[in-house]
């Protein structure tokens, strides 16, 4: 049955490539990040490190993964989000109405979007 299938999968492959006129292409294998957000202090412009970022989208709702004092998330997933950013001796700032859309090349991903949010500090 594996022999079968093997041969069914060259088959197929074959198939496809058969009258190409161009070369194939290769996409790569990694996940793109719809949201990449930079917390930064809204009176020394110095980044917040130790915030967290939150992007929601109707019912769906991520924490965003801290990478180098950056937030990333939203994982090729394309939507309209609301991003809250929060940290602590700070006031919280939200973000309506982020969109995050797939790309059109061969190689579909989202298309990353940059944010920056300056928080203020609390009185």
């Amino acid at each position: 049955m594996l022999g079968v299938m093997k041969r069914i999968l060259v088959l197929c492959v074959s198939a496809l490539a058969w009258g190409c006129e161009r070369d194939p292409v290769v996409c790569t294998a990694i996940a793109a990040a719809g949201l990449s957000v930079g917390v930064t202090n809204e009176q020394t412009g110095q980044a917040l490190c130790d915030a967290t970022v939150t992007a929601t989208d109707g019912d769906y709702s991520e924490t965003l993964f801290p990478n180098e004092c950056r937030y990333v998330g939203a994982w090729e997933r394309p939507g309209t989000y609301r991003v809250r950013a929060e940290a602590r001796g700070f006031a919280a700032k939200t973000i309506d109405d982020v969109r995050v859309v797939m790309g059109t090349g061969e190689c579909r991903h989202v298309q990353e979007v940059q944010l920056k949010i300056a928080l203020a500090p609390s009185r």
